[in-house]
């Protein structure tokens, strides 16, 4: 009858073969861990931006939103209010009006790619809240890994987002436009919506979405939508403007 391989190789040729497949694992993972080695030493020379390309996200265009501290602050506590609009957030939205959020975990926010730009976001991009230390950081990582990292390839990367965000400001911000229609921050004055609306589209050259707090009372935000060249556009969605048909721009106080 046939014999068993087993049995013609013998213990002593069981012991061989073992062996030499032990010695063939070890020199397989010699190659792994160099292969893994080289790979880890290529990936220390690329950039950070390389190491954490973002997904790239098909939105539709950018919601621009600045608030008024006069308002803001009347219910939260802040440690500085500034007595001009500051910027909030730049946001990409789909056309539907929701927006995508959170695209690139791998990618945190970092200050130091934004050095230069610092002077111009402490004035004009403040965290004002109390609670926060009056730490811009917080409010500045949280616009970055919410929506600026969903930015991309419009604005790809850090610096892109933030300065253009600073660039928007001072085609934007809507001061003059109201002041030259005299509306000025009182406690006591009351404005009638449509004209404050009214003033801001006109200026701007589309509808903007105003909110309110206060029981609709005080204007609290406007938002500007502009296209992926940052032209402006409507915005999509529905309106949710809560104001009422009267308005205040309350003081800093």
């Amino acid at each position: 009858p046939r014999r068993s391989t087993m049995a013609l190789t013998g213990t002593g040729g069981l012991r061989k073969c073992f062996a030499a497949v032990l010695a063939a694992l070890a020199v397989y993972g010699l190659v792994a861990a160099a292969g893994v080695s080289a790979a880890r030493g290529f990936e220390g020379k690329r950039t950070r931006a390389q190491l954490a390309a973002p997904a790239q996200v098909d939105f539709d265009y950018f919601v621009y939103t600045m608030t008024w501290p006069g308002t803001f602050c009347e219910s939260q506590s802040c440690t500085k209010k500034p007595d001009y609009f500051t910027i909030h957030g730049l946001w990409p939205n789909y056309a539907n009006g929701k927006w995508p959020a959170f695209c690139n975990s791998s990618y945190p926010f970092n200050e130091k790619e934004i050095e230069d730009l610092l002077p111009s976001m402490d004035k004009v991009w403040p965290d004002v809240l109390k609670k926060h230390g009056g730490n811009a950081d917080w409010l500045w990582t949280h616009e970055w890994e919410k929506h600026g990292t969903c930015a991309t390839p419009v604005l790809d990367g850090e610096h892109a987002y933030f300065s253009k965000a600073l660039e928007l400001y001072g085609m934007l911000n809507p001061t003059p436009t109201l002041e030259h229609n005299h509306i000025y921050p009182s406690d006591s004055a009351w404005y009638v919506f449509e004209d404050v609306e009214s003033a801001i589209r006109q200026s701007f050259g589309a509808s903007v979405s105003i909110g309110c707090q206060n029981g609709g009372k005080d204007l609290f935000q406007i938002e500007f939508c502009v296209d992926k060249n940052f032209q402006p556009r409507e915005c999509g969605g529905k309106d949710n403007t809560n104001c009422e048909s009267t308005i205040r721009l309350p003081k800093v106080n």
